[in-house]
């Protein structure tokens, strides 16, 4: 359920950008905090400062990526449901190629997330309750880039979604994906930004927002005065 909460604006030294909710409450335990956003927004990048910080930071991504394995206890599942045409030359599922099935078919993308996502859920939360136990101080962070889409952030004590302008977003999906030698053409980027929940939605469940169209050093700004807040 969104929070549909006024928000009001956070004057941070880093600039007003960043916002909070305003009955956002804050508990006295470990928290467990949700980091979303849509993709090439830099919600790892967000992540990463925070661990730099102290959190424990649970990555969805390569939690997904681990169940890709054929060692997995869904790889079986993966491959009666998509057929071994989604395998590499190891027999190890191929990333590339099951996304070209999901972001191209709604109807796949649902039958993928039906078979790993709980799974991932499980497993991601039993770790970040795992670190927060006893431990007031203790901050857990899920890097989840469908937080909100599976109701993750039913499970989370605060949500934080990173946003970005749609140019900044495809300029730096492009970049990413020459980076890691798996380049994507226009209808591909476009493919993958629709195939998640409008921004405009997922602030909606925000307890805070952070702008990421800037640069490393102006985020790093936002992440120290986000982290007073948290470590409170």
């Amino acid at each position: 359920m969104a929070r549909n909460r006024p928000f009001f604006t956070a004057f941070f030294s880093c600039g007003v950008d960043c916002v909070l909710c305003e009955e956002t409450e804050l508990t006295d335990r470990g928290k467990i905090i949700g980091v979303t956003g849509g993709i090439a927004c830099g919600k790892s990048t967000v992540c990463q400062l925070l661990a730099q910080k102290g959190a424990f930071v649970i990555d969805l991504d390569k939690v997904g990526h681990q169940l890709l394995q054929n060692t997995s206890s869904v790889f079986g599942q993966l491959l009666s449901t998509f057929g071994t045409t989604i395998l590499d030359g190891n027999g190890v599922i191929s990333r590339s190629k099951l996304g070209e099935i999901v972001f191209a078919d709604s109807e796949a993308r649902k039958q993928l997330d039906s078979i790993m996502h709980p799974v991932i859920v499980e497993e991601s939360r039993h770790a970040a309750h795992q670190f927060v136990e006893g431990d007031s101080s203790r901050i857990a962070v899920i890097d989840s880039p469908l937080l909100i889409e599976v109701n993750g952030h039913e499970t989370v004590d605060l949500v934080i979604v990173v946003v970005t302008d749609v140019h900044t977003q495809k300029q730096r999906l492009i970049k990413r994906s020459h980076d890691q030698k798996r380049p994507i053409n226009s209808h591909q980027i476009e493919a993958r930004i629709k195939a998640q929940l409008p921004l405009s939605e997922k602030i909606k469940y925000a307890d805070f927002v952070i702008d990421n169209n800037g640069a490393v050093d102006k985020l790093g700004s936002k992440i120290d005065e986000l982290w007073k807040i948290l470590a409170s």
